[in-house]
C-alpha cells in the first residue's frame, strides 16, 4: 500500500464506520501494519491509505509485533493540555507544534471484535488523538500554532503542486 499524501481529498472526509470485521477488514489491518512500519510511522488511519473506513494502526513505541489495531474508535473523556511537535504521514517533512490533552478515555473494537474502553496518556494519548482525527477527516496542518502554519505554507504549496502535476499524468 502507498501512503496517500496531502492534498488528497480522501483525507479531508469523514470515514465511514466498520460494521463488521470480515477477512478483508483483517488483511487490511495486515496491510496497514506493513505500510507503518515501512514509512518508519507510529500510527496510520485508513483515509492515509485512500480507504475511507473507521479503521487505524496505533504503534507508540514504534517496535514492530507492538501495534494495535482499532476499529470505529471514540474519545470519551479528556483531561490536561500540551503543546508537542508532531508530523503526519501523508505530509513528509512538515512538522507542527498541536495541543492536545494529555490523557484520554477511548472505547474502540479490536481486530480480534473485542469492544474496549482503556485510558492513554502523554505520546500514546498524543498519537491516538492525531489518528482518530484523520478519522474525521481533521488534518493536523489545521491544529498546528497559527505563526507556525505561516512558516509550512511553502511545502504545502509544493505537495499541491506535485499532487497536481501526478494526477495530470494519471
Amino acid at each position: 500500500m502507498e501512503v496517500v499524501l496531502y492534498p488528497d481529498p480522501v483525507l479531508k472526509q469523514r470515514t465511514a464506520p466498520i460494521k463488521d470485521i470480515n477477512d478483508e477488514i483483517v488483511q487490511l489491518s495486515k496491510e496497514m501494519i506493513k505500510t507503518m512500519h515501512h514509512a518508519n510511522g507510529v500510527g496510520l488511519a485508513g483515509p492515509q491509505v485512500g480507504v475511507s473506513k473507521q479503521i487505524m494502526i496505533v504503534n507508540p513505541t514504534a517496535e514492530e509485533g507492538k501495534e494495535t489495531v482499532y476499529i470505529n474508535p471514540k474519545v470519551l473523556k479528556r483531561k490536561g493540555k500540551e503543546l508537542g511537535e508532531e508530523g503526519c504521514l501523508s505530509f513528509p517533512g512538515i512538522y507542527g507544534n498541536i495541543e492536545r490533552s494529555t490523557w484520554i478515555q477511548v472505547t474502540a473494537t479490536l481486530i480480534s471484535g473485542e469492544q474496549v474502553t482503556f485510558e492513554a496518556e502523554d505520546f500514546e494519548a498524543r498519537v491516538l488523538q492525531h489518528e482518530i482525527d484523520h478519522l474525521l477527516g481533521i488534518l493536523f496542518i489545521n491544529k498546528i500554532q497559527p505563526i507556525e502554519q505561516v512558516a509550512i505554507k511553502p511545502e504545502l504549496k509544493e505537495l499541491e503542486q506535485k499532487y497536481e502535476s501526478n494526477h495530470e499524468n494519471a
